[in-house]
C-alpha cells in the first residue's frame, strides 16, 4: 500500500482493488460509494452535473447522509451543485463555519 509507512494510528487506509489495478468508471464509483458510506456528511462544491463528485453526493444522498453545498454560481461547473440545491437533496452552506454548525 503506497504510503502505508506514514500511517498514524489513528488513520485508516484502504485499496478496493489490488495495486497496480487502473482507475476506470467502476473504481471511481466504487470509491464514491465507499466514500459516502463512511462519511458522516459530504460537501459538494461547485460539481458539473455528471461529474463523479456527483457520483458521491448523491450516493450520500441515497443513504441519509447530509449533502452540504454552497449556492452554485450560474458558471456550468456548478450545474450539478445547482440541481441538488434546487432539488432539496443539499443544504446551503456558504462557509466552512456553517458546515461546522451544520455538523
Amino acid at each position: 500500500m503506497a504510503g502505508a509507512d506514514h500511517i498514524t494510528p489513528d488513520q485508516l487506509t484502504a485499496d478496493l482493488d489490488r495495486p497496480g489495478t487502473e482507475a476506470s468508471g467502476a473504481t471511481l464509483k466504487a470509491s464514491a460509494t465507499l466514500l459516502a458510506a463512511l462519511t458522516h456528511a459530504v460537501i459538494l462544491i461547485e460539481a458539473v452535473d455528471n461529474s463523479e463528485a456527483m457520483y458521491t453526493a448523491e450516493t450520500a444522498v441515497a443513504r441519509h447522509r447530509p449533502l452540504l453545498a454552497p449556492l452554485a454560481t450560474n458558471d456550468v461547473r456548478s450545474s450539478g451543485s445547482a440541481r441538488l440545491l434546487a432539488e432539496q437533496h443539499a443544504v446551503n452552506c456558504p462557509t466552512p463555519a456553517r458546515a461546522l454548525a451544520l455538523l
